[in-house]
């Protein structure tokens, strides 16, 4: 089976590269893939990658191939509803436009890990997270651990993102401190939670017309995919 795959991929590599079969972007339960899908005699290939990147489950028994999808989680701080992708994808629920550029280990006194997040304005009016479902003291926006440990963000650095004032289409790139507890192990990141509370926009000057576009606006990024 192996070699029949392999060479499908190779004549589809080859029709690509020829201009005979057409290229599509890939986007799977609102994550983009960094893979691409092609045409063929009216047939569309889709890379089994692009789906396992999203959290789709293939396996192998024989001749065949099953496919299942992750399930919705209603609890747990990691199982959040959310908007979800990968790292280096963009995310969007209507107000907030974020991506999650790169995670690095903290050097200095406190260990743990720093999570770089670009984070924009979609609305056409100047917003603070804290005006759209953030918590101020960044509660919500954690880093779980692939050992199931569930890191908060510092409370006080994270106020620079979750106070921040950012006009129509403005952003800001800051980099999210999460420490471990001296002499626990470091562990390696797996997700990045960005809470935010569906009724969190009120109704101040500055919030009128903002809407949410999706019922569950938090943020979430698988962080093993899109490397």
């Amino acid at each position: 089976m192996k070699r029949t795959v392999i060479a499908l991929l190779s004549t589809l590599s080859t029709l690509t590269s020829a201009g005979l079969a057409q290229e599509y972007t890939v986007t799977v339960d609102g994550a983009r893939s960094s893979l691409t899908a092609v045409t063929l005699n009216g047939v569309v290939y889709v890379p089994l990658r692009a789906l396992t990147d999203v959290g789709v489950v293939a396996t192998f028994d024989g001749g065949a191939l099953a496919l299942t999808l992750p399930p919705k989680a209603a609890g747990g701080a990691d199982q959040r509803q959310s908007v979800e992708g990968c790292l280096r994808q963009d995310l969007f629920n209507g107000v907030w436009r974020m991506r999650v550029t790169g995670v690095e280990g903290l050097t200095g006194d406190k260990r743990g890990w720093g999570v770089t997040v670009e984070l924009r304005n979609g609305t056409a009016t100047t917003l603070m997270p804290v005006d759209a479902g953030a918590s101020p003291t960044g509660e919500g926006i954690q880093l779980v651990l692939a050992d199931g440990r569930i890191l908060e963000a510092d409370p006080y650095d994270v106020q620079q993102l979750t106070f921040a004032s950012l006009p129509q289409g403005g952003g800001l790139t800051h980099e999210l401190l999460f420490y471990v507890p001296d002499g626990a192990a470091l562990g390696e990141p797996d997700k990045f939670l960005f809470e935010l509370q569906p009724d969190g926009i009120g109704f101040t000057p500055q919030q009128a017309g903002v809407a949410f576009t999706v019922p569950n606006p938090s943020l979430r990024v698988r962080l093993g995919c899109g490397m």
